[in-house]
């Protein structure tokens, strides 16, 4: 009897702990599915198509730091909080906003012209990308 009880409060103890880890509500951004994503348009899915390549070309850069905790600052990343490695990475983030900027303006005229069933394969294959890289794959 006493092992039956026991079995039963650790069910009940697994079910809430369970419960009680939280949702994901898309802090990456929000989770597309084959069927959302047929119901839009080019236009629509020429946008999300750029926010994903977009969001790629930020992350790309720091892979290697990823599984390092705080990916967010130099420090958290575990390079030297240094005059020379600030530098680097101010560099590094306004030419890649300049990319950016002709990448978006460009992918925006473009994209529209593909199929719309390729064009979807290709958000769920970057978003598939983007979620392996931000587990740290």
């Amino acid at each position: 009897m006493k092992n039956l009880l026991l079995l039963f409060l650790l069910g009940i103890v697994f079910s809430i702990q369970l419960n009680a880890q939280p949702v994901s509500d898309g802090a990456s951004g929000p989770h597309h599915t084959i069927g959302e994503l047929d119901k839009l348009g080019k236009l629509e899915l020429t946008k999300i198509y750029v926010e994903q390549v977009n969001k790629l070309g930020m992350l790309l850069p720091y892979i290697p730091f990823n599984q390092k905790g705080d990916a967010v600052s130099l420090s958290g990343m575990g390079i030297p909080n240094s005059k020379d490695n600030n530098d680097h990475i101010k560099i590094l983030d306004a030419s890649s906003g300049d990319h950016s900027e002709r990448l978006d303006q460009t992918l925006n005229n473009i994209v529209p012209y593909a199929d719309k069933e390729d064009i979807v394969k290709s958000i769920l294959f970057l978003q598939g990308i983007i979620e392996r890289v931000e587990a740290g794959i």
